[in-house]
């Protein structure tokens, strides 16, 4: 006998997690197939995917610099990590600093970003960075994408970073000269920069990912990816409807965070929409509604800083006197993570409670889905059977209703995606589907390692490159720095030695602090480069294999996606993960780090 989708979990007994053991398996199963990790290489034609379709190219001339017009700091990437970087650097009186990007302007993934109905999905309180130092206040809970980016232009021109800044612009290499302490970095526009300093500032969400899928070359009408938007296409703008799909049939490839935005503008304008679903995502209530101006006017200075880590420190198992975001986020962790009822349990007794209070979750998702989606069949396809946590959360008011529409389709592959891509349409379950307009919702490369995500290679002080170091797995001080890499940070991304938050700006003021708070330092000791001492290196790479949280059966049971490969979790080496007891400790030995000196790096003039 199997799961039945209609019993009710309040009282959760044996037999009931069996059967939803189970039912979680075979849905795992039948998606482990093929090759599922494997991507269309945006070569050739394809290289269209990448084009910006926002801002026209436009032409200036290279730039050539030499030792003496050296940039203080060199930012490679200038979305909001980049922006909060150059920001504290300010702070700290730091005069040139060059933003530079393959963008038409600042904002990263806001800037590519610009599809129908595209939000934060973090409160954009806590989520849009340096609002006291801008005195602004999101007009939304949730805000629009067009209002965090037209928010991040307004940091670059507080700061006064448009000056020095290079848009549509790509680095090409970067060699440190001993000689002189700097960078030598190439770029596309045929640049010889000279910087002091170099930050990687280069987000993962970037870069579309294409599914490898037979034939996607061959698709005759229009064709491009959410974080392409082609607005020439669908008529309307970020703001407003795509109205020129009122004529059209639209097929809409994903089912992910970027699709439970989109799906309700355009099942509310195109004459047909298919949405193609692999995998469905849980949707939770988002609850979006207006901010006051002036709702934080009576706060004392620090109060952004205060309600950001108060929901950090909520989700990661720290006590608050009181939740001050107190949405889906901080209730849901509250349930299946962080509940006081897991204090002092053994550790069996502990992942039992844990499945069970994430059985409880998950089932209370499925029955919202019955609520709101009229046909039974729709819903039940709609509905997510994996643990919570296996893919990143989904919130949304409207997207299930939109099925509800007669023009609205979904069209569930069982696990196995589109067959076949031809010149009017897909193939899946054998059937041929026609469509005017096929849009990837399909996120992003980013497992690549460093050197393929940004598209070059970094040449360090004994002529060593970056990614013959890291062949056979990380190597950094924190994630932030590594040997032999004199005047270089990154800021990390997922499992690199350092941390990642739900919300991720936390974890970019966090760093961004650091960064500067080293930088400063450098200068203030009269020192022309800093790098890792080897054995404070060593240290750090054996915490991170010595702390590293042994979550490989929680993620081998997992439906295949982004989090374990595919289904294939152990394929990294185990030093590239990140740092295994959370971002509250984390930013603790950052903390110590910094008031005992900066021991584990070593200063000088030259090498």
């Amino acid at each position: 006998m199997g799961y039945d989708a209609r019993s009710s979990l309040d009282d959760l007994n044996g037999r009931d997690a069996d059967l939803l053991r189970q039912k979680y398996q075979r849905e795992r199963d039948k998606r482990l197939h093929g090759n599922r990790e494997s991507i269309t290489e945006l070569t050739g034609d394809l290289r269209r995917y990448l084009d910006d379709t926002y801002t026209p190219p436009a032409a200036r001339p290279s730039i050539a610099e030499n030792a003496d017009e050296a940039t203080d700091v060199l930012v490679v990437g200038a979305g909001l990590g980049g922006l909060i970087i150059a920001a504290e650097l300010r702070k700290k009186h730091i005069d040139r600093i060059r933003l530079i990007d393959a963008a038409g302007d600042v904002g990263g993934v806001w800037y590519w970003n610009r599809y129908p109905g595209v939000r934060c999905d973090v409160e954009s309180l806590i989520y849009m960075p340096l609002l006291e130092e801008l005195d602004y206040i999101p007009t939304e809970r949730y805000a629009k994408g067009s209002e965090i980016r037209q928010h991040a232009q307004s940091i670059a021109r507080h700061y006064g970073l448009y000056a020095d800044a290079l848009f549509q612009t790509t680095v090409t290499g970067m060699k440190w000269d001993n000689a002189d302490a700097q960078w030598e970095v190439s770029t596309d526009r045929g640049d010889k920069l000279r910087a002091r300093v170099v930050v990687l500032a280069v987000g993962p969400l970037d870069r579309p990912r294409l599914p490898a899928i037979p034939g996607i070359e061959t698709f005759a009408g229009p064709t491009f990816h959410t974080s392409r938007w082609d607005y020439r296409v669908t008529g309307g703008s970020p703001d407003s409807d795509p109205d020129q799909l009122a004529d059209k049939v639209v097929g809409l490839i994903g089912t992910g965070a970027t699709a439970l935005q989109c799906v309700p503008v355009l099942g509310r304008v195109a004459k047909k929409l298919y949405v193609f679903q692999r995998t469905p995502s849980t949707v939770a209530v988002r609850d979006n509604r207006p901010v006051a101006r002036d709702a934080f006017t009576h706060e004392e200075p620090g109060w952004q800083a205060r309600r950001r880590r108060n929901f950090t420190t909520l989700l990661y198992g720290g006590s608050v006197d009181a939740d001050l975001v107190d949405d889906s986020w901080t209730h849901v962790w509250r349930e299946i993570a962080v509940n006081p009822r897991f204090r002092g349990l053994a550790a069996d007794e502990l992942e039992h409670e844990k499945e069970m209070a994430d059985f409880r979750q998950m089932e209370a998702l499925r029955s919202r889905i019955d609520e709101l989606v009229d046909d039974p069949d729709t819903a039940e396809r709609l509905k997510p059977y994996y643990r919570y946590l296996c893919k990143r959360p989904g919130f949304h008011d409207e997207y299930l209703q939109t099925f509800n529409r007669p023009n609205v389709e979904l069209v569930d592959t069982n696990g196995h995606g589109i067959e076949q891509v031809y010149d009017q349409g897909v193939v899946v379950n054998g059937e041929k589907i026609l469509v005017d307009c096929l849009v990837f919702a399909t996120g992003f490369e980013t497992n690549a390692p460093l050197t393929e995500r940004i598209g070059f290679d970094v040449i360090g002080s004994s002529g060593t490159r970056l990614s013959e170091k890291w062949k056979d797995g990380l190597r950094t001080l924190h994630g932030f720095m590594t040997a032999g890499y004199p005047n270089l940070l990154f800021q990390p991304a997922q499992d690199t030695q350092a941390v990642q938050t739900v919300n991720l700006v936390d974890a970019m003021c966090e760093s961004a602090e650091h960064f500067a708070y080293v930088i400063d330092s450098t200068l203030r000791r009269g020192a022309a480069w800093f790098d890792v001492e080897p054995s404070a290196e060593e240290d750090w790479v054996r915490t991170i294999v010595e702390e590293a949280p042994d979550n490989s059966h929680f993620l081998q049971e997992c439906t295949p996606g982004r989090k374990n490969n595919e289904g294939h979790p152990d394929v990294q080496p185990l030093g590239n993960k990140n740092y295994g007891k959370g971002p509250l400790e984390f930013w603790e030995i950052l903390a110590t780090f910094r008031e005992t000196g900066l021991l584990g790096l070593r200063f000088g003039d030259r090498l």
